[in-house]
């Protein structure tokens, strides 16, 4: 590996107020034409309940909630500019330097406050019927504050929704945890007296991750080598209206069934077994979509997932946690399941063989090396990348089959710091999810453990799928894997009534 020069640089221009500007890498461009052209297909959000002690004495009634939360909206312009980006034509990236008033417009422009019953995860499921980013005026990042009417008539709030929805071109679920974390720290100790010097953050503007990432030589050349206009094919929008995203989720809770440490228990049944967490709840899913579908022609269950670069392919310092919080997801692996190995055992002995072949896949995947550049070379499949995604969109079979998309997130206190406080303020981070925008008939299957519960759940298009049908899906997962995490686990059938491990 070598230092060498910067494919997707910042630009900065002469004229006052300064403009930044880049290309989009190859990934970040497909996903801005998903954006554009598939109904904001894979666009992430992150909703957070967030729960405030009472014993604190101040008073934290909605205007001042919303007041401070603006401020640490702005504070984090400061430190993680992306949050003010604009994705321009679906080509670029464009950060404007504005002074403080301009900045403080900003903000009230793009915290929006919303009263409204069923919280952040109604708010989310309207958006995804009524909103695609950018918005008309350019915004790429939304911070929507969701109060119940209950809890905004107080004059002091004990809990409130925070939903953060951000372009896909700009954040991964990653970067998106790391921003909601850094602004619940501005929030419990924003001071509106703190000045920034507004122009001197465009240097804080971070690279790609391929400009972030190491490359051997051979593949240098390729990426230097490699034609930088992207050939597309005329491209269609949907002509019928978004029928939007749902999202159900699952929590199973740290003493479960008569049973304490009900994770610690999973993880050392799983380690005993030769497998990770995340490759045995990824086992309990493919069990279950198998014994769902009750396939007779397909020959393997595929699980696409995305692989977060971070830990591994990104140099120093941005492979730190919370640092880096552009898109660092590298190449879509496809983990094949044969289905021979589903209809041909039973029991433990068919569980714990799928979880050790998911294992062994996920091994071969790590072992390699150059993710990032090799996410940029396949820049002459963006034509059919996207045709297939279009296809998905405009499928009409609401009927499943052996193929879901599923992320195991790391832990949440990875990233997470939980407790926010100063003098006057103590916020406690409840529950969180990630959700992606769905609308192709494929489930976006997630889980991840936070305060010692571990949480499943399910992005489902409204346009393929009822509600009734994915809860009733995502019970079947979650009750074998709880299955799991029992010391009888006589119940190990597997026919039961956002790569990290969790």
């Amino acid at each position: 590996m070598c230092s060498r020069t910067t494919f997707h640089p910042w630009a900065k221009s002469e004229a006052r107020p300064e403009l930044y500007s880049r290309t989009l890498t190859t990934p970040e461009f497909v996903l801005a034409m998903l954006n554009e052209y598939a109904l904001g297909q894979s666009c992430p959000s992150l909703g957070v309940t967030v729960s405030v002690d009472r014993s604190v004495p101040s008073t934290l009634d909605i205007q001042t909630l919303s007041s401070r939360l603006e401020q640490a909206f702005i504070a984090t312009r400061w430190t993680h500019p992306t949050v003010a980006i604009q994705v321009r034509g679906s080509k670029e990236m464009i950060y404007r330097v504005h002074d403080a008033e301009g900045v403080a417009t900003w903000a009230k422009r793009t915290v929006q406050y919303v009263e409204a019953p069923g919280g952040w995860l109604a708010k989310y499921e309207q958006l995804s019927r009524e909103a695609v980013l950018p918005t008309a005026i350019g915004d790429s990042a939304l911070l929507h504050l969701v109060m119940s009417p209950e809890q905004a008539s107080k004059s002091q709030i004990t809990e409130f929704d925070l939903l953060l929805h951000v372009h896909h071109s700009l954040v991964d679920g990653a970067g998106l945890r790391t921003i909601m974390n850094y602004i619940l720290t501005e929030l419990a100790t924003s001071d509106s007296s703190i000045s920034f010097s507004w122009g001197e953050e465009g240097d804080s503007l971070q690279p790609a991750a391929l400009d972030a990432a190491p490359i051997s030589n051979e593949l240098l050349k390729s990426l230097a080598q490699m034609p930088k206009e992207i050939s597309l094919p005329p491209l269609v929008k949907p002509d019928e209206a978004r029928r939007g995203t749902g999202v159900v989720t699952y929590t199973i809770p740290n003493a479960h069934n008569g049973e304490t440490e009900f994770l610690s228990h999973l993880r050392t049944r799983a380690r005993a077994n030769n497998v990770r967490l995340a490759a045995t709840i990824q086992a309990a899913l493919v069990i279950t979509l198998y014994d769902e579908v009750k396939p007779t022609e397909d020959k393997v269950a595929t699980v696409i997932s995305g692989v977060d670069l971070r830990a591994r392919d990104l140099n120093k310092p941005w492979g730190e946690r919370n640092r880096f919080v552009g898109f660092a997801v590298g190449l879509l692996e496809i983990i094949r399941t044969p289905v021979s190995l589903l209809e041909d055992l039973e029991g433990e002995e068919r569980f714990w063989t799928v979880a050790q072949q998911i294992q062994n896949e996920w091994n071969a995947v790590s072992e390699r090396q150059d993710v990032a550049a090799l996410g940029e070379l396949r820049r002459p499949a963006t034509a059919f990348v996207l045709q297939m995604a279009l296809a998905g969109v405009n499928k009409s079979s609401p009927k499943l089959d052996m193929s879901v998309n599923y992320v195991s997130d790391p832990p949440g206190d990875n990233q997470f710091d939980g407790v926010y406080q100063d003098e006057q303020s103590r916020f406690k981070l409840a529950r969180y999810q990630l959700v992606t925008d769905e609308s192709t008939p494929r489930l976006s299957c997630r889980s991840h453990s936070w305060n010692g519960e571990l949480v499943l759940g399910i992005s489902f298009s409204y346009k393929h799928h009822t509600r009734d049908a994915v809860q009733g899906f995502l019970d079947k997962w979650a009750r074998l894997v709880e299955s799991l995490g029992q010391s009888d686990t006589t119940g190990i059938s597997g026919d039961v009534t956002d790569h990290n491990d969790s």
